[in-house]
């Protein structure tokens, strides 16, 4: 009995975190580049300086570039 609430607690826990991520990830995706720059600055400009906060976005940027997950910026035609 111990060990079945046991397993029933850590897959609670690995439910809740799963449930996180997805969330997170329905946030983030299709995002444009300035609109991940901005979040960024938003959340982290309090905590860490300018030039860290943008080396970071750049980090950021470039990694959902790679995974496709970035949306096309849409700029007006001239």
């Amino acid at each position: 009995m111990r060990k079945l609430l046991k397993l029933a607690v850590v897959a609670a826990v690995v439910t809740g975190v799963a449930k996180v991520i997805a969330t997170q990830k329905k946030e983030w995706s299709g995002l444009t580049e300035p609109e991940v720059r901005g979040k960024l600055h938003t959340k982290l400009d309090s905590k860490l300086g300018n030039d860290k906060v943008e080396e970071i976005a750049n980090k950021v940027v470039e990694g959902m570039r790679q995974k496709n997950v970035l949306a096309d910026d849409e700029s007006i035609p001239v």
